[in-house]
């Protein structure tokens, strides 16, 4: 018992830890928190804090891990039933992701940040940015037949990194992601989607309303 009591405070003092880092992200450059002003900001001692996360570096790497759970379940919760084409729908979907990042500075600093370390977004790009290219394939064959070719998980996961390389410019120069360069983000992504999916993609048959206004149109 005492054992497990023990583990389960280390576990609870991680969480403290990890969501004091997070806050302090909100208010404070990367670069300018250190362990101990986590481990002060979590009001857990320094020498125990030592124990849990070796250095800032492993606290920011949990946290970034953390947000990136946050931001696919963010991703999934996107509901547009009709869509004026796959274009358009990609467009609200990378929109839907810049808010997210907009309304949390602490990813948007993990994530997109210049100052993040590359071995932290180099593990969100290998797993949530390929998680999100996943979604973005599943929630556009909800409302469309879209085609099929060898390379087509790659090719996503290839235009979620387009809109990335935006996204991060805009932090670099701007401090959030600007309407200027969400736009761009899209415009990017749908050119190069645009080389392997037809302008118009006929209507997936849980989306009848979108064949029937199909129709009317011709």
């Amino acid at each position: 018992m005492p054992k497990k009591r023990t583990q389960e405070r280390g576990r609870l003092r991680r969480t403290q830890m990890v969501t004091a880092a997070r806050k302090l992200l909100f208010v404070r450059e990367l670069d300018e928190i250190a362990l101990t002003d986590i481990a002060d900001a979590a009001d857990i001692p320094k020498s125990s804090a030592y124990h849990l996360f070796p250095t800032a570096f492993d606290v920011h790497a949990a946290a970034a891990q953390e947000i990136a759970g946050e931001l696919e379940r963010h991703m999934r919760g996107l509901h547009l039933p009709i869509c004026d084409g796959w274009a358009d729908f990609v467009g609200a979907f990378i929109r839907h992701g810049a808010r997210f990042f907009n309304d949390h500075r602490d990813a948007m600093q993990l994530l997109l940040g210049p100052k993040s370390p590359p071995a932290i977004k180099t593990v969100d790009r290998e797993k949530s940015d390929l998680a999100i290219s996943r979604q973005l394939v599943d929630a556009l064959s909800k409302h469309y037949v879209l085609p099929d070719w060898i390379s087509r998980d790659e090719t996503f996961f290839r235009a979620i990194e387009i809109a990335d390389l935006f996204f991060s410019l805009s932090v670099l120069r701007c401090q959030r992601i600007t309407e200027e360069y969400v736009a761009e983000a899209v415009r990017a992504t749908n050119a190069y989607l645009a080389l392997y999916i037809p302008a118009i993609l006929p209507p997936a048959e849980e989306f009848p309303l979108i064949a029937a206004l199909g129709d009317q149109s011709r």
